[in-house]
């Protein structure tokens, strides 16, 4: 059985994916590491709106961050993440 803190988990990671825009910037970063500089205009939204979408995709765990001098470089977690997410979105198409 699932204690409370993995089912706060899981909902904070269902909710992270639940919407387009966020699934937008995970599809734009299945195939690696990206520089924030780089998912800005890909996302066509204000600077302010994408960094706390970023922001929250990190909080949920689902993406990673890291400095390269000013530069902040945004990647999926791990590739166990990867894999589901990429299951998910052929499935969908698929599905479709």
């Amino acid at each position: 059985m699932s204690t409370e803190k993995t089912l706060e988990w899981r909902s904070d990671f269902h909710k992270a994916l639940s919407n387009p825009v966020r699934l937008k910037i995970v599809d734009f970063l299945i195939d690696g590491e990206q520089c924030q500089c780089d998912i800005f205009p890909y996302m066509d939204l204000s600077q302010s709106t994408v960094s706390a979408y970023l922001t929250q995709l990190v909080k949920a765990g689902i993406l990673v961050v890291r400095r390269d001098g000013t530069r902040k470089l945004y990647s999926i977690k791990d590739v166990k993440l990867k894999k589901m997410i990429e299951q998910i979105r052929n499935m969908a198409d698929e599905m479709i």
